[in-house]
């Protein structure tokens, strides 16, 4: 006989995405990614939803308070006991894991996330596009507009209830984090991992550009020119995680594109383009460090001081051919 806390812990198992679809919520596609689902109510209510490694759902309500895994959304809006909660989530226990056959199937499966997706994706919708004008990129860190608004950034930059810039990361199953930067401040999503943060790729793109960080990333495009490149940043050192995404990211650049390491010109910039050069061993591309000039330099730093002429690539330090 199945022990109460065992019936409990196995309701938790229950896929949420399809039971919130018997109550009315409805997909959005667009939103929603293989590792965090968003699922919208006429009522206003906007659910994000996630599965852990252990199988167990959880959810996030974007528009309200409430939060947590089924027997939470029940009890929040039915105001039922733990007794009722069984009672009706008993029948989706026993049919197998088979779902009412008047309830579509969702055009997705939700893959378990070894991050908390939920409140990742959460944070992230609940901040705000980056506006006409920002002090901190224009005036602090001398980010021309036009490449904060230019279309390749479009949704790549927004801002959080305490005025700090965000900036996207994605893996191969979508929005994983952000890096959170401020006057003073540098961060990352809590709950999230690292990823690549990265531009809006073009099928005419030439130029892959790996930076260390997004604030780093845009100085590189405000100082080089936007045009043909393709950007990303590691948000400092790299895992093993963060390697494939940068191998599978090459490998979708066009065929006979360049890859520029674009990294700080001290210790950790030249270890840290030591270790992206060793996970790209196998995507044959032509690879190129670009160090900004002087010595303890970040290319925002360039930016600022303007130790460089615009819209000219560097001139190869090592070329190796994989």
């Amino acid at each position: 006989m199945t022990s109460r806390s065992t019936e409990l812990e196995d309701m938790k198992r229950i896929d949420l995405c399809q039971y919130v679809a018997s109550r009315g919520f409805v997909l959005d596609r667009r939103q929603s990614s293989r590792s965090s689902v968003v699922m919208r109510h006429a009522n206003g209510d906007k659910l994000i939803i996630a599965k852990s490694p252990n199988g167990q759902y959880v959810y996030f309500n974007a528009k309200g308070s409430d939060n947590g895994t089924i027997i939470d959304f029940i009890q929040s809006r039915d105001r039922v006991s733990l007794g009722e909660v069984r009672k009706l989530l008993r029948p989706w226990l026993t049919s197998g894991g088979s779902f009412p056959t008047d309830l579509p199937t969702l055009p997705i499966t939700l893959q378990p996330s070894q991050h908390d997706a939920a409140q990742v994706l959460a944070n992230w919708l609940k901040a705000r596009p980056l506006g006409r004008s920002n002090h901190y990129l224009e005036q602090e860190r001398e980010i021309p507009a036009a490449v904060l608004h230019h279309a390749v950034f479009r949704d790549r930059i927004r801002i959080d209830d305490r005025s700090n810039i965000l900036f996207p990361h994605f893996n191969a199953a979508g929005l994983c984090g952000f890096e959170i930067k401020n006057l003073g401040w540098t961060g990352f999503s809590p709950g999230g991992i690292k990823g690549l943060a990265c531009s809006r790729p073009r099928p005419d793109d030439h130029t892959m550009v790996i930076c260390e960080t997004a604030i780093d990333l845009l100085s590189y495009a405000a100082i080089k020119g936007i045009e043909g490149h393709r950007f990303f940043s590691t948000a400092g050192q790299i895992s093993p995680l963060q390697g494939e995404c940068l191998r599978s990211a090459a490998r979708k650049m066009p065929e006979k594109s360049v890859i520029v390491l674009a990294f700080d010109n001290d210790a950790g910039g030249h270890r840290l383009a030591e270790q992206v050069q060793e996970a790209l061993g196998s995507a044959e591309r032509m690879l190129i460090t670009d160090f900004p000039g002087p010595v303890g330099a970040d290319w925002n730093d360039v930016l600022r001081g303007q130790a460089f002429p615009r819209h000219k690539l560097p001139e190869p330090r090592t070329s190796p051919s994989f």
